[in-house]
């Protein structure tokens, strides 16, 4: 049960130097937006404590700093995310660490590809429903053969690797898969970055907190790996995404600063 405890304790707070934070947070995001401001106003002892956690990446420097806002601008793009205060704050962490802006748009469009998964998500278990109930095969068993076996080569050709999942997916429908190969493939195709580089991406906006798209990551991981990816470049990967959660303050803290004006 809830009550109204007028007694309880007030928050311990930690002796922060307000100053120091913000020009430690205004170094890490380029410049201090409204919602940073007032995120900083009212709670600077938090901020520091998010920025501790999201500069130990830099501390540890597995991965470049390019590579890292790189990872961070793809993953508050992503549709599931649209943090526009952190696309920004990344956009200007790229360009400070050396990225192009056909390099920051090339992140972009490994992102974009996001949508794709609620086709990958949902054509497994339609497929086992439609032969249970319906008795109705939406994926056969004959070899790849003539627009099928060109589509999947041309897949593996441009993306680098095929698997179980994007055979049943292209069984299921060729057309979509030929069509899915083509946008998938943009950037590959037409892009600069290293395949690395972009797999990283790809396990970043997969494993975001905002994602968690857990059935189609491991691909990625062990595409990552054969491209050279260290375990510990991988792991570095998962602590920039990690602090993606600050979102929520930004978008909170300056309505909360407004409502509770009147509040010490």
């Amino acid at each position: 049960m809830i009550t109204d405890d007028t007694t309880a304790p007030a928050r311990p707070t930690e002796d922060v130097d307000a100053e120091a934070v913000g020009h430690r947070l205004e170094r890490m995001a380029g410049a201090l937006d409204d919602s940073l401001r007032a995120a900083l106003d009212i709670d600077a002892d938090f901020v520091a404590a998010y920025l501790d956690l999201a500069e130990v990446p830099g501390h540890v420097w597995r991965l470049d700093a390019k590579t890292r806002a790189l990872i961070m601008l793809a993953v508050t793009s992503a549709v599931t995310t649209l943090d526009v205060s952190g696309i920004r704050t990344a956009a200007v962490q790229a360009h400070r660490a050396g990225a192009t802006r056909v390099e920051a748009l090339e992140a972009v469009h490994l992102v974009a590809v996001l949508g794709i998964h609620s086709y990958v998500t949902g054509i497994p278990p339609l497929v086992e429903v439609a032969k249970a109930q319906l008795q109705q095969d939406l994926v056969d068993e004959e070899p790849l053969t003539g627009e099928r076996a060109r589509v999947r080569d041309a897949f593996t050709a441009q993306r680098g690797y095929w698997s179980p999942m994007n055979e049943t997916l292209l069984r299921a429908d060729p057309d979509w898969f030929s069509a899915y190969t083509d946008y998938s493939s943009h950037p590959w195709v037409r892009g600069v970055l290293s395949p690395k580089v972009r797999e990283l991406i790809y396990i970043a906006i997969d494993l975001s907190c905002t994602h968690l798209f857990d059935v189609g990551v491991r691909p990625h991981i062990e595409n990552a790996i054969r491209y050279g990816a260290t375990i510990e470049e991988l792991v570095e990967v998962l602590a920039v995404i990690a602090p993606l959660g600050f979102a929520s303050v930004r978008a909170a803290a300056p309505i909360i600063k407004d409502v509770f004006s009147g509040d010490a």
